[in-house]
């Protein structure tokens, strides 16, 4: 059965069982007051013929029974009938209108008291009450034949059974609305999850946002399909990036290895130069496959609280050393702030600076020189590496931390750039819980500035 279905079925029947609990408290509640109010009235006529008899203060005989018989008929109306009894049971007077006196059983009681009795579909109700004075002692009974009030009863159940029959429908009609109406959401996002099987992650569920729980659900899948989207679309972006990548160096190794097995065996130039170039692309392919495997290894670093204090200071200082070493014609400023302390491995923070260090060198052409700088902030630890490169485009600074982007394909080819080194940096550097961001300017060069959460102990600014 299908959800909307159920959903209107519960709805009825929820409706429904409210509908006669609630007739049935209504029409016992209504029976009630009826029957109590019949009661009240027997009692105040009760009332007022024992009061009668009681003012009487000569004795009854024929003449004042006739007397008194004229002035009961005043109180005996439609369907109901009274009997005066002496002290021994035995009738003295009857007035009947309309009940029969033989429906009535006669009986003495000492006190007040109401009975109900049944005749066929009759039912009566009967208040029977002693008398006691100088001039009369014996009982009176007056019944009441309550046929209208079972018939106002009847039409009342028949009433409400029609109402409940017509709720019945009513509810199951309005159930059934209501759940259309509270399924439909659901129905277009099942309706749009089955085109996304068929075609593809490019459908997106329609929906008015009403502010209710169904509006927001089909938000949060619009929502998580175009980050599934963007998922898939950058994974087949890297697959493609990364097989084009390494077919140009299959491919340049794959003509040199042909070109050694046809004339290389024999000419030494041809195959010294070949062997050359294959080991370089080699080496390249090797730099490639490790920063893919960096990338889509297991992306979490070692936890902040495990690692040790490190001063950074002390990682750069070393850095820029082995720099001067092995890059002669570059000059290396440093700013620095010793003894602050910064909690990282050492050997992440070297990666990172590698990376940006390398990058600094790579696109500085004509003036030489890369600055690095190192202070504290309130709450952070501040590292900034500067050039006086060629800079970059501002229209490409937003793609430059996503993998194999490159400013311009063809020179970066040449330059020997794969495009991951900022991906790998900017991954590391969010494992730490740091920033990095990046500012340039064409002809000028570039800063990037990476910030970590700071332990600081003493500021002792060291100026090289």
């Amino acid at each position: 059965m299908h959800v909307k279905y159920k959903l209107a079925t519960l709805t009825s029947l929820l409706i429904l069982a409210l509908f006669i609990g609630y007739s049935l408290v209504q029409y016992n509640v209504v029976s009630n007051w009826m029957i109590d109010a019949q009661k009240d009235t027997l009692r105040k006529t009760a009332a007022q013929i024992t009061t009668y008899y009681a003012e009487q203060e000569e004795p009854l005989d024929a003449e004042r029974i006739e007397e008194s018989k004229r002035f009961m008929e005043r109180f005996v109306q439609t369907d109901q009938m009274f009997r005066l009894l002496d002290n021994g049971g035995h009738v003295v007077m009857v007035l009947s209108n309309g009940l029969p006196a033989e429906w009535v059983p006669t009986h003495t009681s000492s006190d007040e008291s109401l009975s109900s009795y049944r005749h066929g579909q009759d039912h009566l109700l009967v208040i029977r009450a002693p008398i006691t004075t100088e001039a009369f002692t014996g009982y009176i009974e007056f019944a009441n034949n309550l046929e209208n009030i079972d018939d106002m009863k009847y039409r009342l159940k028949q009433l409400m059974l029609s109402l409940g029959l017509v709720g019945i429908a009513v509810s199951a009609i309005g159930g059934f609305i209501v759940a259309w109406r509270l399924l439909r959401p659901l129905n277009r996002l099942a309706i749009t999850m089955t085109a996304i099987q068929k075609n593809g992650l490019s459908e997106r569920v329609v929906y008015r946002n009403n502010g209710d729980e169904l509006s927001r659900l089909s938000a949060i899948f619009n929502e998580m399909m175009n980050e599934l989207e963007r998922s898939f679309r950058r994974q087949s972006q890297f697959v493609e990036d990364a097989s084009h990548e390494f077919r140009t160096p299959i491919a340049i190794i794959e003509g040199h290895l042909k070109l050694l097995d046809r004339w290389g065996k024999d000419d030494p130039n041809v195959r010294e130069e070949s062997i050359a170039a294959a080991l370089q692309e080699t080496i390249r392919l090797r730099k490639l496959a490790n920063q893919l495997l960096d990338l889509s290894g297991d992306p979490k670093v070692e936890l902040i609280n495990d690692v040790n204090l490190i001063d950074p200071s002390t990682v750069i200082q070393t850095l820029v050393r082995n720099y001067r070493l092995l890059y002669t014609g570059f000059t290396f400023e440093t700013t620095l702030v010793e003894g602050l302390s910064l909690r990282m491995d050492p050997h992440h923070l070297e990666q990172i600076l590698i990376i940006l260090m390398d990058n600094a060198i790579h696109y500085s052409e004509q003036k030489k020189l890369v600055r690095l700088d190192l202070h504290a902030t309130v709450n952070s630890i501040v590292i900034q590496v500067e050039d006086h490169g060629m800079g970059i485009p501002q229209e490409s600074l937003p793609f430059l931390f996503e993998r194999f982007y490159r400013v311009d394909t063809s020179r970066e080819r040449k330059r020997g750039g794969t495009g991951l080194g900022l991906a790998i940096a900017k991954r590391i550097t969010e494992e730490c819980l740091g920033t990095i961001q990046l500012s340039s300017e064409i002809g000028k060069g570039t800063i990037v500035t990476i910030s970590f959460p700071s332990k600081i102990e003493t500021l002792k600014p060291d100026r090289r």
